[in-house]
């Protein structure tokens, strides 16, 4: 007897007592110590599978948050998509302004109708080889978000495809390449057609330290 009690929880220790101690209920009508831990048993799997669901649910509000439109560009001969509420609008190449002392893939800053704004070559952020801009090469201004806040920044790619609504079947999770590889800006992998789309994740291109480096320029 004494290692169903240890084997029962405080909880239940607790309800077991107020239960014992009710004058209101008969000897016949009060729970014994091993029903008790068969009914803990039964709470316990019941919050499991409460558990498991609550799991599941997160896990389909996942995919649905990638569910949407999505602006698809051309890197290197591959397909990428950005979220299309994180487009801001997409310009033709204009005059970059290089700044010293920023990593080789930020091309510098441009300005855009009286306002400043950092842009990257997407091709050098992903260590892709490189190719000269030419009349059709666009910049893709995106918001992204850092720290509460917000920031503009401009992104150099080859070309603009289309806009292309995802759904959930369309979508699948980013494949496992190992662990020193970091994909972490890769939210999902869409097929479109006959072709296969890397949906990114704006906010996590460049890294905080990064971020904050372009912030202060």
């Amino acid at each position: 007897m004494a290692k169903k009690e240890k084997d029962l929880s405080d909880e239940m220790k607790a309800l077991l007592a107020e239960i014992e101690n009710d004058p209101n209920l008969s000897t016949n009508n009060k729970i014994s110590e091993e029903e008790a831990l068969i009914l803990q048993s039964e709470v316990m799997k019941e919050q499991r599978i409460e558990s498991i669901k609550q799991t599941e649910v997160s896990e389909i509000k996942a995919v649905r948050a990638k569910a949407g439109k999505y602006i698809t560009f051309t890197l290197a001969g591959e397909d990428y998509g950005l979220f299309i509420l994180s487009v801001k609008e997409i310009i033709g190449m204009m005059s970059i302004t290089r700044v010293p002392r920023t990593p080789d893939f930020v091309r510098g800053v441009i300005n855009l109708r009286g306002k400043v704004h950092p842009v990257i070559d997407l091709r050098k952020r992903f260590g892709l080889d490189q190719r000269d801009d030419d009349a059709r090469t666009p910049i893709i201004i995106v918001e992204i978000s850092h720290r509460g806040g917000s920031q503009y920044l401009g992104i150099v790619v080859d070309s603009v495809s289309e806009v292309v609504n995802l759904e959930d079947s369309m979508i699948e999770d980013t494949p496992a390449f190992g662990v020193d590889l970091d994909t972490d800006f890769i939210l999902g992998i869409a097929k479109v057609s006959n072709k296969v789309v890397t949906l990114l994740d704006i906010d996590k291109i460049l890294t905080s330290k990064q971020l904050v480096m372009l912030q202060n320029q």
